[in-house]
């Protein structure tokens, strides 16, 4: 193979890497639009809790979605909303099995007031009564070890009873439960995770495709012929694997950079009020973000901490896609030094798109290779970049070879 066949297969992986980067781009939009990672978590928490006690399953989405908006769990940025997307919004991305224990348990309790709940048949009865349902073999043995364990604190009975409380817990049947199937259920939610942004995937290849008309093949008979635009894809080369690695990251770690880039945002809209506060960095979570923010706001004397820390909450779901919308816009504009957006745009733009057309069957063939994701086309990007030096040497060594012999 030659450096100019190379070149070419090349500069098509490197504009079918741009567009899936796009793709994964709108994705990214849809998912912190949709808060697909909150409502697949409150689905698990509900098949969960429905499965391991039948009693649950009326009030289980009620309990999951108490639970994934309660403060001590929610990474929620708009906690004072109540509907809408807000809702998602407000549903944590993430839990530990010991965290959904005691929320649940904490949800339990009854009111501090000692107000008895409306109904009988509330989420908080069902919930309370299921906690309450202790295994029978386990019992059995701690009754039997009441009496030792009260002998160990024969001058506090109080501890002793608070002691047994915490053993008794150990017992209950829904925690036992959840300590088994916590695990599954969460690859449960992973792999539906997963499946959600595949098919937003699909969809947004399938719009990007026809609204650029990208016909592979056409595409790659342009990249063959044209030396001028095959060496200026091919320069971009590096830049846009450097955005890619940006973007793929972010798109697997969720939305942890999103929280440092508020902060950046706010700091730079306010320079006179945050004067001196220094570049966001080192936290990857909602709270920690606000605790780096409350101790450089005491160091740098501001007061307000918590009115900071409340714009702070308010600004992570415009970050988040306006993160997203700058990776678009840098990707098309600046990294990709392709035209993807046909000009003049064709009127109509359907003419050349019945099936008896090649274009169509073209587009078709970017639909199918943009469906692969973003990251297999990352690799492939890197490992021909790997490659390509070693033609370009090997070919020119053969070049100097034959000048010799010459």
């Amino acid at each position: 193979m030659t450096l100019e066949h190379f070149d070419t297969i090349f500069a098509f992986v490197v504009i079918i890497t741009g567009v899936s980067l796009l793709v994964t781009t709108l994705t990214q939009m849809a998912s912190a639009l949709l808060g697909l990672r909150g409502t697949n978590l409150r689905w698990g928490i509900k098949t969960l809790l429905a499965n391991v006690d039948p009693k649950l399953a009326e009030h289980a989405e009620a309990i999951a979605e108490k639970a994934l908006h309660h403060p001590l769990i929610s990474d929620s940025t708009v906690s004072g909303m109540k509907s809408g997307l807000a809702g998602r919004w407000k549903l944590a991305s993430a839990i530990r099995k010991e965290e959904l224990v005691r929320i649940l348990r904490l949800l339990a309790k009854p009111p501090a007031d000692g107000a008895a709940p409306d109904s009988p048949n509330t989420w908080e009865t069902a919930l309370g009564k299921s906690l309450d349902n202790l295994r029978a073999e386990d019992t059995k043995k701690l009754l039997a070890a009441a009496p030792e364990i009260k002998k160990l604190f024969p001058d506090d009975p109080a501890k002793a009873d608070r002691v047994m409380a915490q053993i008794m817990s150990s017992a209950e049947k829904l925690t036992g439960d959840i300590d088994q199937w916590f695990d599954t259920i969460m690859d449960r939610v992973s792999q539906r995770f997963a499946m959600h942004t595949r098919l937003w995937t699909v969809l947004f290849s399938i719009v990007l495709a026809f609204a650029l008309q990208l016909d592979a093949i056409k595409l790659f008979t342009a990249l063959s012929s044209d030396t001028e635009l095959r060496a200026r894809v091919v320069a971009s080369a590096d830049a846009l694997s450097k955005k890619a690695d940006e973007i793929l990251v972010s798109s697997t770690t969720g939305t942890s950079a999103v929280y440092v880039e508020a902060l950046k945002q706010i700091i730079a809209s306010h320079t006179n009020e945050l004067k001196g506060l220094p570049e966001p960095a080192g936290f990857t979570s909602l709270s920690a973000g606000k605790e780096w923010l409350a101790a450089q706001l005491k160091t740098a004397k501001i007061s307000g901490t918590n009115d900071w820390q409340k714009i702070y909450e308010e600004q992570i779901p415009q970050a988040s896609l306006r993160s997203a919308a700058e990776s678009f816009n840098s990707i098309l504009q600046n990294k990709l030094k392709f035209q993807l957006v046909p000009e003049p745009y064709p009127e109509p733009f359907y003419r050349d798109w019945v099936p008896t057309q090649r274009a169509f069957w073209g587009i078709l063939t970017s639909v199918a290779l943009l469906s692969l994701g973003a990251p297999f086309w990352f690799n492939m990007l890197k490992t021909l970049s790997n490659l390509r030096p070693v033609l370009a040497n090997k070919e020119q060594k053969e070049a100097e070879q034959q000048v010799k012999n010459q």
